[in-house]
């Protein structure tokens, strides 16, 4: 049963909000800022619900406290890892760290953000659904997110031979008939769960960022989904605005192996049990079997145990990362990652095949409309209309001019930024009425004061890429001095905090 929370009076909440960012009653964005007091929260570990119940962990978007805690380990053992040099057995890690720590740390950023996604659809997993592999030597079933065997598509010559759940092949069919039929997406969750996961999940690790610049930089989350803003973050009297459109490129699958291979109905000829075909479904009870965590591209996994408790599988995993671990991880994403920033048309070969690996691909793999990130057009649309709006409803009504707009998300275009995104970086824009036209010697022209000149992105933060228009944003999301503040023990306290979920 859901349990009240005890709640502070509104006059007191609404006491705390304006301590962290006073707004003048004679604003004319004040009643807005009112309104986004009234939905928002700085506890960003716990669920809240608008009346005042908590319900059980159980029925709650996220797990919290563990998420929280497995980003401070990851970061910790990152930090580790770099410190010691450990990293330099990494070759690919080292020669990316060496060239540019900044995008380095954005990118193994990028990396936790799907962690943490992956975490919570393995929190999702049923005993349904799993699909079946017996094509390496040994039975295997997989709890998969995408529509391909994960092993099987690195070694496929044609991605519909690792398809899963596609009709019998015969002389009946055509390859394009076998590849048009493969319709099975993978066992995702839905798009408004995705939503949510990724917003607290990002809200997390911009925390971290932010404290790195400023320890006493605030991350508030808006706990009412109908809200145009999903969080804010205020710094030295300076409230930004974010729109977050967070979604996961790389999922890796759950696994079990299986002690012999399955069968299925029997053969005509004998009556006796036939072999069960590879890549069709079958069901596993999760309470019942060790289940571990695929890494494809070293055909490895991560123990997880039986799903029998609330804290699966964030428990399990944590005791198993440690600094070779959360290296490897971030190998495998990397790879997976810069096979994916290559155009479609250019790629070949290994590129092509871990590629298949990546979210929204498109039929027959994964379904175009979950792409990560802003490579999805809709999220690209739907945040730039955002930015626009709070750079209108907000910032510019705002009489202090103390209120910014970030467009954020874990991954930006990649192969497609220069057709999305590069031409409207630098984009600002003012109200007509603040245009005035000069005439000289027969020439009008129009001109209009700098303060009214609104940016249509203040910035747009990925973890693969940052444009930072905005002197005060700038100085808090810089990645190359947030490595520096990392490996300096800056931030050790809240990470030592936040491992205590």
């Amino acid at each position: 049963m859901p349990r009240r929370i005890w709640r502070k009076p509104p006059d007191e909440v609404l006491n705390e909000h304006l301590k962290n960012y006073p707004c003048p009653l004679n604003c004319s964005a004040h009643n807005k800022v009112l309104e986004l007091f009234g939905v928002l929260t700085y506890d960003l570990a716990s669920e809240q619900r608008k009346n005042g119940t908590q319900p059980p962990l159980r029925q709650q978007m996220v797990n919290g406290h563990q998420m929280r805690a497995l980003i401070a380990d990851f970061v910790s053992y990152l930090r580790d890892g770099i410190g010691s040099g450990k990293i330099k057995q990494y070759p690919n890690l080292y020669r990316d760290y060496k060239k540019n720590k900044g995008e380095f740390i954005g990118l193994a950023l990028g990396c936790l953000c799907d962690l943490c996604f992956n975490m919570e659809y393995v929190r999702r997993i049923s005993d349904h659904r799993w699909a079946y592999c017996n094509e390496h030597g040994a039975p295997r079933a997989f709890y998969p997110y995408l529509g391909v065997c994960p092993q099987c598509i690195l070694t496929a010559d044609k991605p519909h031979k690792a398809a899963l759940g596609t009709i019998a092949r015969s002389d009946t069919y055509s390859e394009e008939d076998v590849e048009s039929r493969a319709r099975y997406f993978g066992n995702k969750i839905e798009s408004h769960h995705v939503g949510r996961i990724g917003e607290r999940a990002f809200a997390f690790i911009l925390d971290l960022v932010v404290k790195a610049h400023d320890p006493n930089a605030i991350i508030g989350l808006v706990f009412d989904d109908q809200h145009e803003v999903d969080a804010i973050c205020i710094s030295q009297g300076v409230m930004a605005l974010a729109q977050i459109k967070a979604s996961p490129l790389v999922l890796l699958p759950a696994i079990v192996d299986l002690s012999k291979p399955l069968t299925e109905g029997s053969l005509e000829r004998t009556g006796l049990p036939a072999p069960k075909r590879s890549h069709t479904f079958t069901d596993i009870q999760t309470a019942e079997y060790d289940i571990g965590l695929y890494i494809p591209l070293s055909n490895a996994k991560i123990p997880l145990g039986a799903k029998r408790d609330d804290d699966f599988p964030y428990a399990t995993f944590r005791q198993q990362l440690n600094v070779e671990v959360t290296l490897q991880l971030l190998d495998n994403w990397l790879e997976i990652f810069r096979s994916f920033e290559i155009p479609k048309k250019q790629r070949r070969g290994d590129h092509i095949r871990r590629a298949y690996l990546t979210c929204g691909w498109g039929s027959p793999i994964d379904d175009n409309k979950t792409k990560a990130g802003l490579a999805r057009s809709d999220n690209m649309m739907k945040g730039t209309y955002a930015s626009l709006k709070y750079g209108a409803y907000y910032s510019a009504e705002c009489i202090r001019r103390t209120i910014r707009s970030g467009l954020f998300a874990n991954i930006d275009p990649a192969h497609q930024y220069a057709d999305y995104l590069e031409k409207l970086e630098d984009i600002r824009w003012g109200h007509g009425q603040d245009f005035k036209e000069l005439k000289s010697r027969g020439a009008s022209r129009q001109v209009i004061d700098s303060d009214n000149l609104i940016y249509l992105f203040d910035s747009v933060f990925t973890f693969n890429r940052q444009i930072l228009n905005d002197s005060d944003m700038r100085r808090l999301w810089r990645l190359d001095s947030f490595v520096d503040k990392l490996l300096k023990g800056r931030l050790d306290d809240i990470l030592a905090n936040w491992q205590q979920a």
